[in-house]
């Protein structure tokens, strides 16, 4: 017995002395594994960057060229096959290009009136390439020639060769996406690209970045994707994450391309989040994201009017609202079509929802189930609804009236129903006390602002929407003061973003944007075959007669006849 104990105990220490070795050849191993696997995802990146325009030779673009000379120029060379110019920039800003009609983009903004700015243009192309304009843009008045996107030819030519290309002026800033391997190498996975940014009121960028589609579980009428942009710096280390302000926006190393193909204006969501940092300005309500409007260049194509949005970052919302990263959690109320992306709770059965767990510590999702479930109690209707007690002990317990109060009149104004409630809407859990309360905020709203009324005069608004049945329940009840908070809520907002001179500047200044710059012609002339008027009339009557109606409908439900202030 005392020998197969020695025996044993020397085999043990014979092995722990051999594991040391072992897991630093294998450690080892990995590291050169990971470092090779870096090369090999860097190797494209630097492929696309060593492809930009700024890398390659050029040639200025030369002032209007005499009608006879261009003459001559098609005279004594053959007209290219392919093209001559493949790039072009003005100073350091890239122009957008559609290749199938060979025609650049140019930005120059909104301001300025009609007075034309210098231009640096400069192409890049064949060898020996040479650049001039045949068409005098300057003999237009320039907000004509921006708004109804007036196309300008060039003529670009060699010894040999000669071509004609176009430059159309946009007011909108434009987004440029090169992707290694074409835009079909676009999928689920990040892909490399270069991306670049113009505006004529910020600072131009030219990076590598990371890109993949999103948006995989929407039901679009039409193939326009949206894309998640992930800015890297290529180091001695390898490529690494870096954080980028873009058109004045904060820096952050995640971006979103949102092509809002749900609906036909492309800009729903767009005003929806201006109105919801505008609604929640000062406080510390979550996710109150900048976007800005932007024109989408893929690959060379162009793919129309786009949203160019700061992505949620969670853990750094958490921190702002004051929450603690190691036990506040984090859920998402989706659709059917999102399962399976992350852990889901399903409680359609008996509160309408599949909650998706988003964050907890670790990366876990127990904690967050556990607290979502008294959120779905009191969601819950029909059996094993809560009695009129134990909903409103747990709702005094678990809700801020004034938080879900605010976000239930917001939802109101602008008409997001069920698509916000049941789906696109994110609840936080945080600690409070020693206990934890819920706040919500939401996601994607495209689906809002009279959409089903899309393309005709909606003069006549919406009453209530009443499927929100946790904070339509509070008010019934009156827990913690609701009523009050809503009057309180109202009247302010009333006086302010809701005025009618405030409801007209928030629709009609998007609408003077997207259409003096010319693009939300380009966008329905792309994506429907038809340039269109915005219905920009239609949609603020809609908002103004909804905000009378909601009114209404506020004061027959819950009268603010006598109601204490909170």
């Amino acid at each position: 017995m005392r020998r197969r104990i020695i025996k044993t105990a020397l085999t043990v220490a014979l092995l722990l002395a051999l594991m040391g070795p072992l897991a630093r050849m294998l450690s080892a191993g990995q590291e050169a594994a990971d470092a090779n696997d870096a090369r090999h995802r860097i190797a494209p990146m630097l492929a696309m960057l060593a492809q930009s325009p700024r890398q390659q030779a050029h040639a200025p673009v030369e002032p209007l060229m005499e009608i006879e000379r261009v003459w001559e120029i098609e005279d004594a060379r053959r007209e290219a096959e392919g093209a001559l110019v493949v790039g072009m920039r003005n100073g350091n800003s890239e122009l957008g290009f559609d290749a199938a009609s060979a025609t650049f983009y140019c930005t120059l903004g909104l301001d300025g009136g009609d007075d034309w700015p210098e231009l640096s243009l400069w192409a890049q192309g064949a060898d020996g390439l040479r650049v001039a304009w045949v068409d005098d843009y300057t003999y237009d008045f320039r907000s004509d020639a921006v708004r109804e996107g007036y196309r300008y030819e060039l003529i670009a030519y060699t010894d040999t060769q000669y071509a004609y290309v176009g430059v159309v002026f946009t007011g909108l800033p434009t987004v440029t996406l090169h992707v290694h391997g074409g835009a079909d190498a676009l999928g689920n996975t990040y892909t490399p690209a270069r991306v670049s940014v113009s505006s004529a009121a910020h600072e131009a960028i030219d990076a590598g970045a990371w890109v993949h589609l999103r948006g995989g579980g929407s039901v679009k009428p039409i193939e326009k994707d949206s894309y998640r942009v992930e800015f890297h710096d290529v180091t001695s280390r390898g490529d690494e994450k870096t954080a980028r302000s873009v058109l004045g926006m904060p820096a952050d190393t995640d971006w979103l391309l949102i092509g809002n193909a749900q609906e036909r204006t492309a800009v729903r969501n767009h005003l929806c989040w201006a109105m919801w940092r505008a609604w929640n300005a000062g406080s510390d309500a979550p996710a109150q994201l900048e976007s800005r409007l932007v024109e989408l260049f893929v690959d060379d194509a162009y793919m129309g009017l786009y949203q160019l949005m700061e992505r949620i970052d969670i853990e750094k919302e958490l921190a702002a609202m004051g929450g603690d990263l190691q036990t506040d959690t984090v859920a998402r109320a989706i659709v059917a079509a999102n399962i399976d992306e992350y852990p889901v709770l399903d409680r359609k059965a008996t509160s309408n929802l599949w909650i998706e767990h988003r964050y907890e510590a670790r990366n876990r999702h127990a904690r967050t189930f556990a607290r979502i479930e008294d959120y779905a109690a009191l969601m819950r209707t029909g059996e094993g609804t809560l009695t009129d007690e134990a909903f409103a002990q747990l709702a005094a317990r678990r809700v801020p009236a004034r938080e879900l109060i605010s976000y239930f009149l917001f939802s109101q104004v602008c008409g997001l129903g069920t698509d916000n409630i049941f789906n696109n809407l994110y609840i936080w859990t945080l600690g409070s006390g020693g206990d934890y309360v819920y706040i919500v905020s939401p996601w994607d709203m495209d689906l809002s602002l009279a959409i089903h009324l899309e393309g005709r005069e909606a003069e006549r608004g919406e009453g209530l929407e009443m499927s929100f049945s946790l904070p339509c329940r509070m008010l019934d009840l009156d827990v913690c003061d609701s009523r009050a908070w809503l009057w309180a809520i109202w009247q302010e907002k009333r006086e302010t973003l809701l005025s009618d001179d405030a409801l007209y500047a928030w629709i009609m200044d998007t609408e003077e944007a997207v259409c003096a710059s010319g693009a939300y012609a380009r966008e329905t002339q792309r994506w429907y075959g038809e340039a269109e008027a915005f219905p920009g009339a239609s949609m603020l009557y809609y908002t103004m007669a909804r905000v009378k109606n909601v009114e209404q409908a506020l004061r027959a439900t819950w009268p603010a006849e006598h109601m204490p202030q909170p």
